[in-house]
């Protein structure tokens, strides 16, 4: 937790607003580093998944320009104090304070509730689409202007401080054309024997996704707990059904990031035992279960697509 919150006042230094709250952490390797960058070696499926999902960016840390959008970052291993091991993974890619948001509708979005909890939020922020390493510059990326967007208002957004509920439903100012909104788990509810996978933003690196992650807690009714790979930006990430992908859940929440490697005096990705479906780790994710957002999939009238 010291450390998640020693990550965003180094990134305050670099000029970076503050964007995510202090939740209790996000940030865990589980087993083997499955998270690889969205690119033209994904799969077909992984790639129109990925066209969907957003990174959400502060206002500050951006300069518009005539036909495309910089957003200003510094290299993950560049980061004053945080000092990553520089043979660590992703330590040469460019990390910017962020969230991560998906489409339900043409013009909704939805993303984690810490990340959108009042008016302030919505009128700071700004949301990127197809941010991919093909985007990354030498002082970040750069996002042409037609896949940005602006937030109109907070439809919903639900945080609560001991976890129980964590979403948020955001109206953009315009429709997003020509990408298809993501499919919901609209009934069941998922089980013990689901895997399930991630899309995202990771520390706001470009489009990463994370596969074949075991549920290992499905008790509480508003949440469920999965030994899926992710760190900070990945709070609002889409978490989806491996065999139907149909989105199950919203990333919010998870375990310590780093751990320091005393002998180099830099910092590795912590990582923890995966477990077994005969021995499962108590250690997981939090995933804000899908079927909180869904009134207001009806109220908003969305097409099933």
């Amino acid at each position: 937790m010291v450390k998640i919150l020693f990550f965003i006042l180094v990134l305050f230094q670099v000029g970076h607003a503050a964007l995510i709250p202090s939740t209790d952490g996000l940030d865990a390797i589980y087993g083997i580093d499955e998270r690889r960058f969205v690119d033209k070696k994904s799969s077909p499926k992984i790639n129109e998944l990925s066209k969907s999902i957003a990174l959400i960016i502060s206002k500050d840390v951006v300069e518009k320009k005539i036909l495309f959008t910089q957003i200003n970052a510094k290299l993950l291993s560049d980061i004053d104090g945080i000092n990553l091991c520089r043979n660590e993974k992703f330590a040469n890619h460019h990390t910017v304070n962020s969230c991560t948001g998906f489409l339900i509708g043409e013009d909704l979005l939805v993303s984690a509730g810490h990340c959108f909890t009042n008016a302030s939020d919505c009128d700071s922020k700004l949301i990127a689409f197809n941010v991919q390493t093909i985007n990354e510059s030498k002082s970040g990326y750069t996002v042409l202007n037609q896949n940005i967007y602006e937030c109109s208002e907070i439809v919903s957004s639900a945080f609560d401080a001991d976890g129980t509920q964590d979403y948020a439903v955001i109206r953009l100012k315009k429709k997003v054309i020509g990408v298809k909104p993501l499919k919901l788990r609209r009934a069941g509810t998922i089980t013990i024997d689901d895997q399930v996978f991630m899309i995202g933003h990771p520390m706001g690196l470009p489009l990463m996704v994370t596969s074949s992650a075991q549920i290992n807690d499905i008790s509480n009714p508003h949440f469920f707990k999965a030994t899926i790979d992710s760190f900070e930006g990945n709070s609002g990430s889409p978490v989806f059904n491996n065999h139907t992908f149909e989105v199950e859940g919203i990333l919010v929440r998870g375990e310590e990031d780093f751990l320091q490697d005393q002998a180099r005096q830099c910092y590795l990705y912590q990582v923890y035992d995966p477990g077994t479906k005969e021995s499962p780790t108590i250690k997981g994710e939090g995933v804000s279960r899908i079927r909180d957002i869904l009134p207001f999939v009806v109220r908003n009238t969305l097409n099933d697509k």
